[in-house]
């Protein structure tokens, strides 16, 4: 198992595109995994299994596209 690499707010957002207040609002929401320094700096974890935030956005839009196809077989073959 790898050691988890932690980034600050800044550094994080420079690599995935996001801007630094939107980083913080996701750490404040628990949205991403993270820790606060003893001086109430923001340290985001950053591993292998991160993706970019384009990546994440896509999948999530195709997610929404395919559920409302699904949606609209399973209606179709209700009223048949």
């Amino acid at each position: 198992m790898p050691i988890p690499k932690y980034v600050s707010a800044e550094e994080y957002s420079r690599q995935s595109g996001i801007g630094v207040e939107e980083v913080k609002r996701l750490c404040k929401t628990k949205q991403l995994k993270h820790f606060m320094t003893e001086g109430g700096y923001y340290k985001i974890s950053v591993d292998d299994n991160s993706v970019p935030i384009e990546k994440y956005e896509e999948v999530s839009k195709e997610n929404t596209r395919l559920k409302t196809i699904l949606e609209t077989i399973l209606n179709t073959v209700k009223q048949a």
